[in-house]
């Protein structure tokens, strides 16, 4: 029975107010995917960078000293498309062994955690140069991982290493112009020659990160219908490639058209079997999603910083312009959104290599069970990119604010950052479509019971605050109380969605975005208070209280809006009014009132103390 067939028939069998609650087991959902959407803030637990390792801290301080003293002089020179800086860089990049993190020993690789993964992509971003994060991110996530997890040891042993040294750039090539986040419809095909020994490739990718100098390429194409994936390199004939695109930003990064004219790719070049191709092509864009929101996260700050360094320059009416109200509201909301991007981040790492450290990596289907764990996490891989790629977006727009007219001038660095970050939102699957997998991903979560999405809700209908095990002392109680308001009215528009959709919930958009919204706000203020909840007192927990106030503050209205949006689209005479008498009643049970400018005062006093991001 086909998964589809499967949802029709859960759907069909029952609905969420027929099941009764049970206790849920916290401790059995610590790393599985969607775990936060059950999970109350006085039970779970978070990974967050407070908890990082010394070999995590040391990867941290080599990449980051490697990024700000290596890569920030460059970064003009690297701004332009120069390929031989580049290609020596991401050399450099390899030899210290950043590029083979994911990639197996015994093919020249480190075989590490996603975290470190993480951190390293996190610490390079201290060059500021989103170019050759562009690169190199490119190469070590989707051009590496299809040969990594689907490869077959011959293919692996041919590639990997040249590919984890830095000799040998890759790339992937997926989009076509008639196929982008649609990539299944894409018209290129392969047909086995009559020998039998090549398959021939017809057809154009476009937009391909790392085109005009990669060695290797990942590619895709339907052999008689069936999807297919392949591996291109410099011997296949009949691989041609275009000019370089002339890009808004990221101009220092390479950007091509292939044209696959009769292109001859040797039948050992078949990656996986004939029909692999969409799970191939699809399940190393959850890495690529959320190692692009910590690369946005970790520009956030650097943003950030780099507007505080002018602010306290710039003078306007006898005093520097860090001084005037609207500028510290400004930054004290950039480090609120960076925050909840690098709390993300590493929430979802530390939840993926929960469950890889108990698994055999000698074992043969260690990367199956590696892919089935990342596509488990999927929702959080489409938080982490839209939460990133949103908190860098408003970084920036608010420091070309701060930098007034001279933002606007190509000599300053708010216009070059201007420019490479609005690309975020669209690749990796634009934010639309990450929620659109948010949302759709949830139905299939509830319906099929992966994890104990029902119970929750049925548990919630009558009490939608319960008791939570918090000392009465706890200075974030109404603030906690809050995010379990958030849940339970999460839950009661999942439950209304599915009641009057079914299945074909997936396809309502009207209702699918906000009720993404709600689920993205619920995991920024979860995420975010457990991470403070697991800290020791002290100082950096007191910075940590005033971020998160305003955090919760900010999502709580996100929530608000985006659930009434649902409630009164979805519902209608007695049946709405029941609905909004019921919303009102537990949010005034809460009993929280928040007060955002004293959070913002707060917040932006310790960052003028500490001269720069300083959550780090």
């Amino acid at each position: 029975m086909s998964e589809t067939e499967v949802l029709e028939q859960k759907t069909k069998q029952t609905t969420l107010t027929e099941l009764e609650s049970f206790p849920i087991d916290y401790d059995k959902l610590v790393g599985r995917g969607g775990a936060f959407l059950v999970t109350s803030v006085d039970e779970g637990y978070v990974f967050s960078r407070e908890e990082f390792t010394e070999e995590h801290k040391m990867f941290d301080q080599t990449a980051r000293e490697y990024g700000e003293n290596r890569i920030m002089p460059l970064c003009e020179k690297l701004n332009v498309l120069n390929k031989d800086l580049s290609l020596e860089i991401f050399r450099e990049i390899g030899e210290l062994g950043f590029l083979g993190v994911d990639v197996p020993e015994e093919y020249g690789g480190l075989a590490l955690d996603k975290t470190t993964a993480c951190i390293i992509v996190d610490a390079l971003s201290s060059g500021r140069n989103a170019s050759i994060m562009v690169t190199a991110s490119a190469h070590t996530g989707i051009a590496m991982l299809p040969i990594v997890w689907y490869g077959n040891p011959e293919q692996k042993q041919k590639y990997l290493p040249k590919l984890a040294s830095g000799e040998w750039m890759g790339s992937y090539a997926l989009t076509e112009s008639g196929a982008g986040s649609d990539a299944l419809s894409g018209t290129t095909t392969a047909m086995l020659n009559e020998e039998g020994t090549h398959y021939l490739l017809n057809g154009t990718k476009i937009f391909v990160t790392n085109g005009g100098w990669c060695d290797v390429a990942v590619t895709f194409a339907s052999v008689n219908g069936k999807y297919t994936a392949f591996i291109l390199d410099k011997d296949c004939e009949g691989w041609v490639i275009g000019e370089e695109e002339k890009k808004m930003g990221i101009k220092g990064s390479s950007t091509v058209t292939f044209f696959l004219e009769d292109c001859k790719v040797p039948v050992k070049n078949l990656l996986g079997n004939v029909g692999e191709g969409g799970p191939i092509a699809f399940n190393v864009l959850y890495v690529g999603r959320y190692k692009l929101g910590v690369t946005t996260a970790a520009g956030a700050k650097f943003v950030l910083d780099g507007a505080l360094e002018y602010a306290n320059e710039r003078e306007q009416f006898n005093k520097t312009i860090k001084n005037f109200g609207m500028i510290q509201r400004k930054f004290a909301n950039m480090v609120t959104r960076a925050w909840e991007g690098d709390s993300i981040n590493y929430m979802i790492t530390g939840s993926i290599d929960h469950t890889l450290n108990t698994v055999d990596k000698s074992a043969e289907n260690y990367f199956e069970i590696v892919q089935k764990t990342i596509e488990d996490h999927g929702i959080e891989a489409s938080i982490s990119k839209v939460v990133g790629s949103e908190a860098l977006a408003y970084t920036v727009d608010e420091g070309v604010q701060i930098y007034g007219g001279n933002g606007f001038i190509e000599e300053y660095p708010m216009a070059c950052a201007y420019r490479d970050e609005r690309i975020n939102r669209i690749f990796e699957g634009t934010n639309e479509i990450n929620r659109l997998i948010i949302g759709g991903t949830l139905l299939k979560k509830a319906i099929l019971e992966e994890i104990p999405l029902r119970d929750a809700i049925a548990s919630r209908m009558e009490n939608w605050i319960p008791q939570l095990n918090l000392s009465e002392n706890e200075l974030l109680l109404s603030e906690a109380k809050a995010i379990e308001f958030c849940r339970s009215f999460m839950f009661h528009c999942l439950h209304e969605s599915i009641l009057k959709y079914g299945q074909d919930l997936k396809n309502e958009q009207w209702v699918i975005e906000p009720l993404a919204n709600m689920v993205i706000a619920l995991s920024i203020m979860d995420t975010g208070f457990k991470r403070y909840r697991q800290l020791a007192e002290g100082e950096h927990k007191n910075h940590v209280r005033e971020v998160l106030s305003l955090s919760v503050a900010d999502q709580y209205e996100v929530c608000l809006q985006a659930g009434r949006d649902i409630v009164n689209y979805l519902l209608s005479g007695e049946k709405l009014t029941s609905s909004l008498e019921l919303i009102t009643k537990w949010e005034g049970d809460t009993g929280y009132r928040p007060d955002r400018i004293r959070c913002q005062k707060a917040i932006v006093t310790t960052l003028y103390t500490q001269k720069k991001y300083y959550l780090n």
